[in-house]
């Protein structure tokens, strides 16, 4: 089976922790290159990373996207620069696995997904928590019908960020809690409605310029009323809960990867859904290498980001009033 060489744009935090301990871990992935402009971080990725495979350490970005032995690109940038490099990887033959959200709005997004297709490359935004066995649960009880019609999804991210001077609160690289955490309840949100809202509104706090506390209430047409939260400036909570006419479904940690349980309420009871411990990084990288092996779509399509993407617009705009 052919490997996919991955190549990593910068020393990012998640990359360091999550996703390039997952590309180790996949059987049709290798990393095969790291690019930063900082030669301290690009020594320490050495130290860490090399010991288990050779890669090569790029001294700038373009380097990278210009090495004809890279395959794939993963894009752990700020969130301001998702654009501009997903368009220069991609213009040079490289499918790109771009971090969350896709870019800032959804002109930067749908200029994205344009060159993705016009340059025949794989474009995918990465919502790891679509790889988990929790979500795979949460689906197949909106698929049985049990809850009957949905009309109200609550969905809760948030944490206490306790790092000064983080990329999270600079306005100027896209900081703030809806971008770095909300996007995640909201997807969830734009998953289950299948559509985008008729009405937004938005209660935010704000700080160095970001939101850093945020709710959204979000209409939908067949009657779905959606509540979004989410922020850093408080105590960590992360919690949904999707209510139908014939039952309830709550799903602590929603986003996460743990085992753990669904409660599915209903007019006989509650019973309890077991979820396995999934592996999510690993298991998105394993499915974009396979889908440039076998010429397919990954999991998350590029029309429902642009969903997500198109209502985080609606979201913004009022934060930016």
């Amino acid at each position: 089976m052919k490997t996919i060489q991955w190549g990593v744009l910068g020393c990012a935090r998640i990359a360091r922790l999550q996703v390039i301990p997952a590309i180790r871990r996949c059987a049709n992935a290798r990393l095969a290159a790291v690019a930063s402009r900082d030669p301290a971080k690009l020594a320490e990725f050495q130290s860490l990373f090399g010991a288990a495979g050779p890669f090569t350490g790029h001294a700038s970005y373009d380097a990278l996207i210009d090495d004809p032995a890279i395959d794939a690109v993963y894009l752990p940038l700020p969130n301001a620069l998702h654009r501009e490099w997903a368009i220069r990887a991609m213009r040079c033959g490289k499918h790109v696995l771009c971090e969350k959200p896709l870019a800032l709005d959804s002109h930067e997004a749908q200029e994205m997904v344009d060159t993705a297709r016009e340059c025949g490359v794989l474009l995918m935004e990465a919502f790891m928590y679509r790889y988990t066995d929790r979500l795979r649960q949460i689906t197949e009880v909106l698929d049985s019908g049990v809850l009957g019609k949905i009309l109200s999804v609550n969905s809760t991210f948030r944490f206490l960020l306790d790092r000064e001077h983080t990329i999270k609160e600079d306005a100027a690289l896209g900081g703030g809690a809806m971008y770095d955490v909300g996007c995640y309840p909201l997807n969830l949100i734009s998953l289950i409605a299948g559509a985008e809202p008729v009405s937004v509104a938005v209660e935010c706090d704000q700080r160095h310029g970001v939101d850093v506390n945020l709710s959204a209430l979000l209409r939908y047409e067949d009657g779905l009323i959606a509540s979004l939260h989410c922020g850093f400036n408080a105590f960590g909570r992360m919690h949904s809960e999707i209510i139908g006419s014939q039952g309830m479904l709550l799903a602590p940690d929603t986003f996460l990867d743990d085992a753990g349980v669904l409660a599915l309420h209903g007019n006989d009871g509650c019973k309890l859904i077991a979820v396995a411990e999934s592996d999510r990084y690993g298991e998105e990288i394993r499915d974009f290498s396979n889908a440039i092996l076998e010429n397919r779509a990954p999991k998350l399509k590029l029309d429902e980001s642009m969903i997500t993407m198109r209502t985080l617009d609606r979201i913004m705009a009022q934060v930016r009033r």
